[in-house]
């Protein structure tokens, strides 16, 4: 494979919803999980698939010693973090792996999960990677993610023994190209493909998001397993403030 690949997953839920979060987006009906926005609403103005671009800006654009993502602990979490939205990302970790993270997070803000995704920026030093003729990079990159999401065969996601239902009908993936600048301290550890100049890129992934969640602690367990063997357990504990 061209480049590092992880399937990971993370999630919350809240025990009491601001009367802010309903104003941000409207009811599209029955809504399976209360606590989330719904898949096709606009929370805060942009679409899920919009919200998961920005999340994979913000998260290559942070360098190493620093990341979030690649922070075992969370005491990168409020990294870069601002606006109606927390971005809560990914673990990085290996193939068979489970952690811990612990996060605070300001009250009455809107939480972005990153349950597990596929960035795909291009050019990349693989010669081979481009696009076929007459395909466009656009369609090119979402089919090399695609290949790789499409092996995710199993999430679960609950906090104190709540679960979410149908796990896997949050994935989005970009409506078109988007610039990603990837940190160049990154290149090794994160994404071989980042230059440190703007690039092109999609992203497929799983995503959920949460509206404003009740001031407290909540702990969160999160499991997943894709074809490749993937076997993932995470806990995270939370302090909304």
């Amino acid at each position: 494979m061209r480049r590092i690949a992880y399937l990971i997953v993370i999630a919350a839920c809240c025990g009491a919803i601001v009367q802010a979060a309903a104003a941000a987006s409207p009811d599209y009906g029955d809504n399976p999980n209360p606590a989330l926005f719904p898949k096709q609403s606009y929370p805060y103005g942009a679409d899920m698939s919009t919200w998961a671009d920005r999340e994979s800006q913000w998260a290559y654009a942070q360098p190493l010693a620093q990341n979030p993502v690649l922070d075992q602990t969370g005491a990168n979490c409020a990294v870069d973090q601002g606006g109606p939205v927390w971005f809560l990302p990914r673990i990085a970790g290996p193939r068979v792996f489970s952690g811990t993270r612990t996060c605070t997070i300001p009250a009455h803000t809107a939480v972005l999960l990153e349950i597990g995704a596929y960035v795909n920026p291009w050019p990349c030093p693989d010669p081979n990677f481009r696009p076929a003729p007459g395909q466009s990079l656009y369609d090119f990159l979402i089919a090399d993610a695609k290949a790789f999401m499409d092996g995710v065969n199993q999430l679960e996601v609950s906090l104190d023994g709540q679960a979410f239902s149908d796990v896997l009908s949050y994935r989005f993936h970009s409506a078109d190209l988007f610039t990603v600048t990837g940190d160049p301290s990154l290149q090794a550890t994160f994404d071989p493909c980042i230059t440190g100049s703007p690039q092109p890129a999609i992203v497929d992934g799983f995503f959920m998001m949460f509206k404003p969640l009740g001031p407290g602690s909540h702990t969160i367990r999160v499991f997943g397993t894709d074809v490749r063997g993937a076997n993932k357990t995470y806990t995270y504990y939370l302090t909304i403030e």
